[in-house]
Parts: C-alpha cells; structure tokens; sequence
C-alpha cells in the first residue's frame, strides 16, 4: 500500500459544525437529550447547540445560511466533541500531556484573535471547521490540536499493521466482501482471490505496512476490515479497495529507519486521531440521526446517504478481534 499521507489525510484546517435547533430523536441514542453516546457517556444536544448558536453569531456564517449549508456545522461540532471526549483520558493511558511550551507559543500566536469576515473567501471545507474550533474556544481547540500531535509522534515509527487486499468493482461487491471476511477471518485469502479473478488482478496478501504512516492510519481492531473508495489503495484498478487487517502492533521504540522530520506537520492532527479509532470503535458511538453517522474511516459524522460511498470500517465480529 502507497502511503496514505497523501491520499487519505487532508491536512487539518480547522473543524466543522452548524444547524438550526436539533432535538434528540426517538431511533437514535436511547437517552434523553443525547447528541452522542459513547460507552456509558452522553453529549447532549445542549452542548452541540450550544456551539451551533455560536456559530451562527459570527457574520461569516452567514454564507453557509445562505446556501442552506447550516446542517455542516452541527456535524462537525459532534465530530469535534466526540474526538474531545475520548482524546484526554486516552493520552493520559499513553503518559502524554500538551507541551506547555508549545501551548504558551500558540496562545501568543492565537489565531482566532482575527475576524473572519462575512465575505470571507475561505472554502467551505475550511470554513466550517474554523467557525467551530473558534465557537468552542481557543484553549479546547489548542489543547486537543496539540494532543493529537502528541499522539501522533508517539505512534509513527512504532505502529505497523499486516493486512490483505483487493480491487472490486463496486460499493456492493465491496460490502458483500467485507462481511464475508469479518464471518469468516481465516478464509480472507481465499475470498479475495475468488473477487480478484472478476478484475483480472492478484490480491496483495500478508503485506505488512512496515513502521510508516499507513500503520497509523490502519489503526482498528483486528480483523476489522476497511472499504476504501479508489484511489485510497495501492490496486490501480477497481472501485473499491478491500483491506482485511489481520493485525497490528506497536513497538516499544520508533524504527531507525523513520525519519519523523520528513512528515507533514500539518498531517499530525488527522494522523493522531487515527491513532484513537480502535477505541472508538470499541466504545460503540452511537449519533443521533439528526446529525448524521459516525464514520471510522474518516473520524468524521457524515450524511446517511455518504456514509458508504465516502468509505468504511467493518468492525470485527465478536471473538475474532
């Protein structure tokens, strides 16, 4: 697999949320007022609206008003809290904590301390994400950027993942695969075989990441299995990419041949998030349908309707992980 440094991850520009009041949904988490579950902890919608409300203040969202791009902003509020929520207590486990040095430097720095202004030309993919960082505050936004850094430097040079994969033609071929392996873990061989012979290709199987960024980034439970959109894996061929991971592992110490000055800081962010997927998938988020669905792949609350076409992570069946 090419790396996925530059095909996977965006680098970070911020955050992204916004909506009108949203209330809690009937089908969705079974607690009253929740926006989120996760494990035994509840966001309610009052503090995703609470920074929606924030958001929808500043002149520069008017934009999103306008082009009826509000329901952005309530996703990638939820997504920014969810991220939050798991990110403190699990650096903690891993002995990391923001560098006060680097906090005091961005603090000087602050760059919520300019306006956006109401024809501000910044994409809305950009957009989004920066009205909600600055809703939530500079210091939640700082201290969570700077973790995730953290993160990050801690599990490049040390994480690798040993996996198989295969091209398929389309997002249901793709889907009926990906179950068929989380059934069946030691038959995953044998199955991507049978798919390759429809694209004339050759499965790539036990290949093992090496200490790069792709261990990183295939950072799941074992024998979870990822359905990659093309372009996401190494095939060349196919609509999907099919990767079974078949484990991970993290060394004691960063490989010597890793040269971590050569990665792009501005990958960090994303790349740290990663590092705290199988948790997450563990904990079982569950999202109101108001806001969306959570998606493993990206780390992110996508539509309903995007949640397969943009990727996704099957989770490994009970006793196979």
């Amino acid at each position: 697999m090419t790396s996925v440094l530059h095909r996977v991850v965006a680098p970070f520009a911020a955050v992204t949320a916004l909506v009108a009041t949203l209330t809690a949904c009937g089908t969705g988490p079974n607690q009253v007022n929740s926006a989120v579950i996760i494990g035994d902890h509840v966001i309610s919608v009052d503090e995703v609206q609470s920074v929606v409300d924030k958001v929808v203040k500043e002149p520069a969202a008017r934009s999103l008003a306008q082009q009826h791009k509000l329901d952005l902003v309530a996703r990638e509020a939820v997504g920014q809290l969810v991220v939050h929520e798991v990110l403190g207590d699990f650096a903690r486990r891993e002995g990391l904590k923001v560098d006060q040095d680097q906090l005091a430097a961005l603090r000087a720095q602050n760059p919520f301390n300019q306006k956006l202004s109401a024809n501000s030309n910044m994409p809305t993919e950009q957009l989004v994400p920066e009205l909600v960082s600055r809703a939530r505050g500079f210091e939640a936004y700082a201290n969570d950027q700077l973790l995730l850094v953290e993160l990050a430097k801690n599990h490049l040079g040390r994480d690798s993942a040993t996996y198989n994969l295969v091209a398929v033609q389309n997002e249901d071929e793709a889907r009926t695969l990906a179950d068929q392996i989380v059934a069946n873990p030691s038959q995953s061989g044998a199955l991507m075989r049978a798919a390759a012979k429809k694209t004339q290709s050759e499965p790539t199987l036990n290949k093992d990441t090496g200490p790069n960024g792709d261990g990183v980034y295939l950072s799941a439970p074992d024998n979870s299995v990822f359905v990659l959109p093309a372009g996401q894996g190494d095939t060349g061929g196919g609509g999907f990419s099919v990767v079974h991971v078949l484990s991970t592992k993290t060394a004691a110490t960063v490989s010597p041949d890793v040269d971590l000055s050569q990665i792009d800081s501005s990958q960090l962010p994303a790349l740290g998030s990663f590092v705290l997927r199988p948790t997450l998938m563990e904990n079982n988020i569950r999202i109101s349908p108001r806001y969306g669905v959570w998606n493993d792949l990206t780390m992110k609350v996508v539509p309903k309707a995007e949640a397969e076409v943009s990727g996704f992570v099957v989770p490994p069946k009970s006793g196979n992980s």
